[in-house]
């Protein structure tokens, strides 16, 4: 295999090579794709191969993809804006989404310089934590992040978007995902294999902060014992609801809750 990055903001994970297939997921700014023998489509523009993230393969634009050092820092931020140079007022050049992974070379005041396919950019400090040892310091992963949950939060009135993983739209495993990567866990992209994250729970009633419910097809985080937060395609954003409202509304849909769980970060 051949491994790349992704040098655009995102990058789609398509079901097949053309514009018009379906969306399986998508691709973050930095994340690492391993390109697959063969995989390669010059006569049509795409690639095949496997997001080092979480496994998923699927179909790639060959222009989202480049050369880049590997990341030291991820993007902590809902959504944060890449710009030309240090000063706060100059031209934005493009945003990255939470979860986008960057390489920073200098760190001068609240601004970090980081490297982009088109040449240098500039992100404040404070959206960023480190995900590699560096001498920039900034904050770790691990003890930036005391609530998870809050992050996710931060999501709300985003657009749901079938295999979306972005603050510009995203499905209800994408939230999970991204929200847990800012606490340091990886889990995986698709709310099935995420039944088996951390630990399970009961019932109802012991529910807390942080928990998870799932149904079929679906995942949603606990914000205390009665609010769920998720992403859904019924108000189509993510959004904050008593969870016997979800789970009243979901029922006549795709059926009952099929399990609760406890990360452990």
């Amino acid at each position: 295999m051949l491994a790349s990055r992704i040098i655009t903001p995102s990058a789609p994970l398509l079901s097949g090579p053309r514009v018009d297939a379906s969306l399986d997921s998508e691709c973050l700014f930095g994340e690492l794709f391993e390109i697959a023998d063969g995989g390669v489509l010059p006569d049509r523009g795409f690639v095949f191969g496997t997001l080092g993230t979480d496994g998923y393969q699927g179909w790639v634009p060959r222009e989202c993809l480049g050369d880049m050092p590997p990341p030291t820092a991820r993007i902590m931020a809902p959504m944060s804006d890449v710009t030309s140079a240090a000063d706060i007022k100059s031209a934005g050049r493009f945003g990255l989404s939470l979860g986008a992974l960057v390489t920073v070379t200098e760190i001068a005041a609240d601004r970090a310089r980081i490297v982009t396919a088109s040449g240098d950019g500039f992100l404040p400090c404070q959206h960023l934590s480190q995900v590699a040892a560096d001498d920039n310091h900034l904050p770790a992963a691990d003890a930036k992040i005391d609530d998870w949950v809050e992050l996710g939060e931060h999501l709300i009135g985003s657009p749901y978007k079938w295999g979306g993983r972005t603050a510009w739209g995203l499905d209800c495993s994408a939230l999970v995902q991204l929200a847990l990567a800012a606490a340091g866990l990886g889990v995986p992209r698709d709310s099935g294999p995420q039944h088996a994250i951390g630990t399970p729970i009961s019932d109802l009633a012991a529910l807390g902060r942080g928990d998870l419910v799932f149904w079929h097809g679906h995942v949603g985080i606990m914000q205390d014992g009665t609010r769920l937060l998720h992403a859904n395609a019924h108000h189509m954003a993510v959004t904050s609801e008593p969870l016997g409202a979800a789970i009243e509304r979901i029922a006549s849909i795709s059926g009952p809750v099929t399990a609760l769980r406890r990360p452990v970060i």
